[in-house]
């Protein structure tokens, strides 16, 4: 298994949510660089959405 830090955060002190995920090498084997990171990208996006509690909302003045 490949391993990859991922890593969110706001900027202020201790709020960064750090960690380690594995991915199978067999989703990673015989890709090339860009093929590889797109892979890596969708873990991440995936992680990402996870960790974060994120919404908007019109305001109407």
């Amino acid at each position: 298994m490949a391993k990859f830090k991922f890593v969110v955060g706001t900027h202020y002190v201790g709020s960064d949510v750090v960690e380690i995920v594995e991915i199978p090498d067999e989703e990673l084997e015989g890709l090339d660089e860009f093929e590889r990171n797109k892979i890596i990208n969708e873990y991440y996006e995936a992680w990402k959405n996870e960790q974060l509690e994120q919404y908007w909302e019109e305001v109407e003045e």
